[in-house]
């Protein structure tokens, strides 16, 4: 699988606009603290937790984006190959986590004492039935949150010298050890969910259904706690339009994971 068998083969796009940043407006909402402290604390807690599930899907989702587009075959791009998984898995396992919150419990019942767009229950439904499939529940139950207690190559049947690599700084945050070989070994569990005998094709197919599901997911808590917000501070809240003049692009340069440590850490290294 060495060349260009690449995982997710990296995409190539034009250079003449990188790195030149473009306006990007933000809209800055600050609510009333008088009028949440005068919410129940269903309510409060309800905004609290949709914030909460929202700031760690998106930065996931980014960081996802970022991480993927950096994969090649070189050593950081191994890496981020593994980051690419690791990142898509966890979001899949936080998506399960705050569906589950959603669905049933305190949250489920407060949610519902607002009426929600027609739009926002069809929405429900859509992803109820996306997450009916096995694909994110076998990712939270066996895969995000564990560690196997065996490793081989089962799926993985072509395993060949360009992946069977370990590499190794010589002093950088006391030696990082980064085993590529390990990292595709480790997603046999991912692999089994999908019947393709090819497991690029069949952990593309995950990754499809995980960036699908995490998009509903997100527009659908976006569009919940704005419902929510309207409903319960009748109006308390304060609304500013701030302007970054030169917002950058997501894919503006690769994650990196072989990088020098800080100085103040490079000054509390021993000497060799």
């Amino acid at each position: 699988m060495s060349g260009d068998k690449c995982l997710v083969h990296r995409t190539t796009r034009g250079t003449t606009d990188r790195g030149q940043g473009k306006p990007l407006a933000i809209r800055k909402l600050t609510l009333s603290a008088a009028a949440l402290h005068r919410l129940s604390s269903e309510q409060r807690s309800a905004i609290l937790l949709l914030g909460l599930f929202l700031n760690e899907a998106n930065w996931l989702r980014k960081l996802l984006v970022k991480a993927h587009s950096g994969i090649s075959n070189a050593p950081d791009g191994q890496a981020n190959f593994a980051l690419t998984v690791q990142l898509a898995t966890t979001l899949a396992a936080k998506v399960h986590e705050g569906w589950k919150k959603v669905k049933e419990g305190t949250l489920a019942k407060t949610i519902h004492t607002v009426s929600l767009p027609e739009e926002l229950k069809k929405l429900r439904k859509d992803i109820n039935r996306e997450l009916a499939k096995p694909t994110i529940g076998t990712i939270r139950n066996f895969y995000a949150f564990h560690y196997p207690a065996v490793l081989d190559f089962a799926k993985l049947s072509n395993i060949d010298e360009g992946d069977t690599v370990i590499y190794a700084t010589e002093s950088t945050y006391n030696v990082d050890i980064f085993s590529h070989l390990s990292s595709l070994a480790a997603l046999e569990p991912v692999l089994a969910i999908d019947p393709a005998t090819d497991w690029r094709k069949a952990l593309v197919a995950v990754w499809d259904e995980v960036m699908k599901v995490s998009g509903l997911y997100c527009f659908f808590l976006a569009e919940t706690l704005t419902s929510l917000i309207g409903a319960w501070l009748d109006g308390k809240y304060k609304v500013e339009r701030i302007v970054e003049d030169d917002g950058p692009r997501l894919d503006d340069g690769p994650l990196r994971f072989f990088v020098h440590p800080p100085l103040d850490r490079q000054r509390e290294a021993p000497s060799k």
